[in-house]
């Protein structure tokens, strides 16, 4: 109970980080999805386990952003569903597999968001959207999936190594 306590603050800082503190230090500059590719690798290592916290990271965003509500909880959730059927290359490194699978979800994400916008009524540039922030964080958000995949799978161990840990044979 008390890592979901310190996973619950991990996902909600690195949202309002997202959506507060990075929009003020790099302006309109391009900005890493740190919650897209925090959860995104949590699910990777983890597998379905790691859903729950892309909804919650994607609620937060839904909660702090200007985007109809919904809309990033659902499309990290796809995006991360659509990259769990499609993971079935063999990839050896866990490493480069999880950041391909940041890859898959930054373009279904990013790409759902332009069509829920769309359907919303708002104005969608398309082509700015792709050539302005989803191919350039088509580089970014894996080269950051790596090192998040580092951290991660530390955790990961740990948490595994303890949970074995407080089972009883029978």
């Amino acid at each position: 109970m008390r890592w979901q306590v310190g996973t619950f603050g991990v996902v909600l800082a690195l949202a309002l980080a997202e959506t507060s503190l990075l929009p003020a230090i790099v302006g309109d500059g391009l900005r890493p999805s740190l919650v897209l590719i925090t959860t995104s690798v949590w699910v990777a290592l983890r597998g379905s386990e790691g859903l729950l916290w892309v909804f919650v990271g994607g609620f937060v965003l839904d909660l702090t952003s200007n985007l109809p509500v919904g809309l990033m909880s659902l499309s990290l959730l796809l995006g991360n569903m659509v990259a769990s059927i499609l993971d079935r290359a063999p990839i050896p490194s866990p490493t480069v597999r999880a950041s391909a699978w940041v890859a898959l979800v930054t373009v279904v994400s990013y790409g759902l968001n332009m069509g829920g916008l769309a359907i919303s009524g708002l104005d969608v540039d398309v082509v700015y959207a792709m050539t302005n922030v989803i191919l350039p964080l088509l580089v970014l958000n894996p080269a950051l999936a790596i090192v998040a995949h580092g951290a991660l799978n530390q955790v990961n161990l740990r948490q595994r190594r303890s949970q074995a840990g407080r089972t009883i044979a029978l």
